[in-house]
């Protein structure tokens, strides 16, 4: 094995940050990717979920067009189509951007099922309640019927953000310097330590993992889950 041929100080620098300066990549590049991905994809999600559970008929059409669409393609040609489509009108994407706008689109179609699974499990009863103690339908959907169906959906969420982030990796196919293309980058360079760079992938891969597993697995305890959502709706 020739991990001393890998664990030197300008392939794990290069593997955490790419070439920062100027160019952020490898480790960092990927989380943000992650974060920007999972906060977006869950607020256009979440819309589109609750678009076609309660809306009108022709918003319910649109909103189950998107999620039918995205859905039923492969996240690979939606970033081919993310990056390559947009120069033949005149304007040219960045590579991060490209890769983003295709995460948060595939994702959110998925979360949007999550949600609407999540809202068909509201219990009745519960409506019923607050529409007898007079709160708003505004009212009732921030406080009782969302607060509901996100912590039902938080196990099918975690699963969700965890593919999101092992997508991030499609990156590399587009030349964008995450953690995959830094490692791809590597082994190229050394040629005889592939076993020793893409284990290092793996672990890496499997730590972040987890880490979002165990950080999203805190909030299927209800009370620590009530006190943030109730933060976040007042």
């Amino acid at each position: 094995m020739n991990w001393d041929l890998v664990f030197t100080a300008n392939n794990l620098r290069r593997l955490l940050v790419g070439d920062f300066p100027p160019v952020l990549g490898g480790l960092a590049l990927t989380l943000t990717l992650a974060i920007l991905g999972i906060v977006a994809s869950t607020v256009i999600g979440f819309a589109v979920g609750y678009a076609r559970f309660a809306g009108n008929r022709p918003v319910r059409w649109l909103a189950a067009g998107y999620v039918e669409f995205l859905r039923n393609v492969p996240l690979l040609i939606l970033i081919f189509w993310a990056y390559f489509v947009p120069p033949y009108f005149g304007f040219s994407p960045s590579k991060f951007g490209s890769v983003l706008v295709a995460l948060v689109l595939f994702n959110a179609a998925y979360i949007a099922e999550v949600l609407r699974g999540g809202l068909l499990s509201v219990p009745a009863g519960q409506i019923e309640a607050a529409r007898a103690i007079g709160m708003s339908q505004a009212q009732q959907v921030l406080y009782v019927v969302l607060p509901i169906a996100a912590y039902n959906v938080i196990p099918a969420l975690t699963g969700r953000y965890i593919t999101l982030v092992k997508n991030t990796s499609l990156a590399f196919l587009i030349g964008l310097a995450e953690l995959t293309e830094i490692g791809r980058q590597i082994n190229n360079r050394l040629l005889t330590a592939p076993i020793e760079v893409y284990a290092l992938l793996l672990g890496a891969y499997f730590i972040l993992n987890c880490s979002l597993s165990f950080g999203m697995r805190r909030f299927e305890d209800r009370g620590r889950f009530n006190r943030s959502f109730c933060f976040f709706a007042r």
